[in-house]
C-alpha cells in the first residue's frame, strides 16, 4: 500500500513515464507483481499516476492493451484518462478499456451474462436497466399487489434500504428480522426482486452485484 497526498509536479513527457514523479508515485507507476493499493487525496495526481502506469505497461513491458482495464466513477473521467493515454503514447491505443464501473459491468453482462440464468431464472443478456423512475414505478406496482400503501414505507425509503442491502450483498433471506417493520421490508424487498426478474430487468446496484456473481 502506498500513500501520497501532495500537489502534482510538472509533467515530463519523456517516454520513461516516471520522470517528474516522487518516489511513491514512481513506485505505483512501475509496480508489476501482485496487487497494489494506493490511498490518495484530492490533488495528489491519482489520474496522472494511473494514466502513466498504463503507458508504462504498454511501452516498456509490451503489455497488450486488451489486457488492461481502468475503471472510473464518471464518463468524463473515463474520456479524460483515455485521451491522456493517447496523447502520451502519441497515438490512439486500440483495445484499451477505460470505462465507468457501471458501463463496464453492462458490457460484461451483455457479452457473457448467460450463466446468470442459473441463479436468476429468466435472465438474458438483453436485460433492461431500470433507473430511479423505473424503480419507483415497479415498487408502486409491488405495493398495489401487496395491498399496502406508501404510508407503510415510503417508496424512496424502501429503495434506499434495498440499495443498502444490495451493497452489503444481502438477499431478502439474509436480513435479520428484529421487528414487524423488518418483516414487512423483507416482504417488499423479495417482491421487488421477483418483479425485477420477471421483467428481465436490473437496477444500478444489480449491475455491480450480477457482475460479481458472474465473475465468481
Amino acid at each position: 500500500m502506498l500513500k501520497f497526498g501532495w500537489t502534482c509536479p510538472p509533467h515530463d513527457s519523456r517516454m520513461d513515464f516516471v520522470s517528474g514523479l516522487n518516489e511513491q508515485q514512481r513506485a505505483a507507476v512501475s509496480h508489476l507483481e501482485g496487487p497494489l493499493l494506493i490511498l490518495a487525496g484530492a490533488g495528489s495526481c491519482k489520474t496522472r499516476v494511473i494514466t502513466q502506469r498504463i503507458c508504462h505497461l504498454l511501452h516498456h513491458h509490451q503489455g497488450p492493451a486488451s489486457a488492461i482495464l481502468a475503471v472510473t466513477f464518471t464518463n468524463k473521467a473515463a474520456r479524460e484518462m483515455k485521451d491522456r493515454v493517447a496523447k502520451m503514447m502519441g497515438e490512439p491505443v486500440y483495445g484499451l478499456t477505460v470505462a465507468t464501473f457501471h458501463s463496464f459491468c453492462v458490457r460484461l453482462l451483455r457479452s457473457y451474462g448467460d450463466p446468470l440464468s442459473e441463479i436468476r431464472p429468466g435472465f438474458t443478456r438483453s436485460f433492461n436497466i431500470y433507473d430511479d423512475d423505473d424503480q419507483v414505478a415497479l415498487l408502486r406496482s409491488v405495493y398495489k399487489e401487496m395491498s399496502i400503501t406508501e404510508e407503510t414505507l415510503k417508496y424512496r425509503s424502501a429503495l434506499s434500504r434495498i440499495s443498502h442491502a444490495k451493497s452489503l450483498r444481502l438477499d431478502p433471506g439474509d436480513i435479520p428480522l428484529k421487528s414487524p417493520a423488518d418483516r414487512r421490508f423483507v416482504q417488499i424487498y423479495e417482491a421487488y426482486e421477483q418483479a425485477l426478474a420477471k421483467a428481465n430487468a436490473a437496477d444500478f446496484d444489480d449491475l455491480l452485484i450480477l457482475t460479481v456473481r458472474l465473475l465468481s
